[in-house]
């Protein structure tokens, strides 16, 4: 039975700043974010749009091809930007997008890891019910404090998968090479809006955990480095990932993977997958029948390196022309604004901003988040 990946779509803000911009203000050099980090833009978020309402835009796209969207019972919500410590963020996009009532919903966090280990439970639960399918919705905003080497690689993006038999886009294969290891590299206590992290460490560790899980996943297999034809690296920021990419091997798809990337930021859980859609999306030759690896990372941490052939017809199930229109009609703000929009002057929603998709949060009352449809308020 073959089990994957049948469609996948991403979101992201309505805004984003140059980080030229903020290298002029923070008195840096632009080249220390274009060269050092491989980062040219950051998506930033209105008051008005959180991980719900980008989940919800990448969650509707993705099942548009959808024959029935009754045939999804369980939706996985990977992401360690939640709000609420008790209610799933994948109750809201259950609501919105007016899937069935006996549908599994919750949300999975191991920092960016929990999109991979999501996409991991629901290809063992459509194994087992093969009528099934599952929506794997994967949505992150990062935070730093300004003036912090953090800063120029905030970032965000929600990605949707549904997860299913006979895949249109990628099917799964069956290794995976797995890594877990306590290590403080990054971590956000729960009385904290931003992450901490120690950035030597996190980029020694995972480098390490690479190798790990690379060499593991290869056993396992019974392959060589030589029969992956690409692959995609959790992008915290693009050097990153082009740093995994001198030790594994040198590919020339790699580039195509981070074109995304380098314009949203960081999208943590949402990463990998919006390095995937960015090279399915934006190489010009066929990648059909291509082995493609998947190196996916989580601080603290939990490492998975595993693969999947790209489907013959791959194309047939992506709208790339709406990726790159989401990213080109994005409206850059100017840097009080965005400044605005870290330092809580603009906390509450506001009609001001725009939205990406069709749905906002519109108010909070007696601390419930109130979601509103954006055609319901016209």
């Amino acid at each position: 039975m073959k089990i994957g990946i049948d469609s996948i779509a991403f979101s992201t803000s309505k805004y984003f700043l140059k980080l030229e911009t903020l290298a002029l203000h923070r008195r840096e050099d632009y080249e220390k974010y274009y060269v050092g980090i491989g980062q040219k833009q950051m998506s930033i978020f209105p008051p008005n749009e959180d991980i719900v309402t980008i989940a919800v835009d990448a969650a509707q796209k993705a099942t548009a091809s959808t024959p029935d969207k009754n045939d999804i019972d369980m939706l996985i919500f990977a992401t360690e930007s939640s709000f609420d410590l008790s209610k799933s963020a994948g109750i809201y996009v259950h609501n919105f997008l007016q899937l069935r009532e006996d549908c599994r919903v919750f949300d999975l966090k191991q920092a960016c890891y929990s999109a991979t280990a999501a996409l991991q439970l629901a290809k063992s639960y459509v194994r087992e019910n093969p009528r099934s399918k599952v929506l794997v919705v994967a949505s992150d905003i990062v935070k730093y404090l300004p003036n912090t080497p953090g800063e120029p690689t905030q970032g965000g993006a929600a990605v949707a998968m549904v997860v299913g038999e006979n895949p249109r886009v990628l099917t799964l294969e069956p290794y995976s090479g797995i890594h877990t290891t306590d290590v403080m590299d990054f971590w956000r206590p729960i009385y904290k809006s931003e992450a901490l992290f120690d950035s030597k460490l996190s980029v020694y560790n995972y480098l390490k955990s690479l190798n790990t899980t690379l060499e593991r996943y290869l056993t396992l297999s019974r392959l060589n480095t030589s029969d992956l034809d690409c692959i995609c690296y959790h992008a915290p920021f693009c050097k990153m990932a082009r740093k995994a990419n001198q030790q594994t091997l040198r590919n020339k798809f790699l580039e195509n993977s981070l074109i995304y990337g380098s314009l949203i930021g960081n999208s943590c859980s949402a990463s990998v997958y919006i390095c995937l859609l960015s090279l399915l999306d934006n190489t010009p030759e066929s990648l059909s029948q291509k082995r493609v690896g998947f190196f996916s990372y989580g601080s603290g941490s939990v490492a998975e390196f595993f693969s999947g052939i790209i489907s013959e017809g791959y194309r047939e199930a992506l709208s790339p022309e709406n990726s790159r229109r989401l990213i080109e009609d994005r409206m850059e703000v100017p840097f009080d604004e965005y400044e605005s929009f870290s330092d809580g002057i603009n906390m509450l929603p506001s009609s001001k901003y725009q939205n990406i998709g069709a749905v906002t949060l519109a108010r909070i009352e007696n601390d419930k988040r109130i979601y509103r449809s954006i055609s319901s308020l016209s």
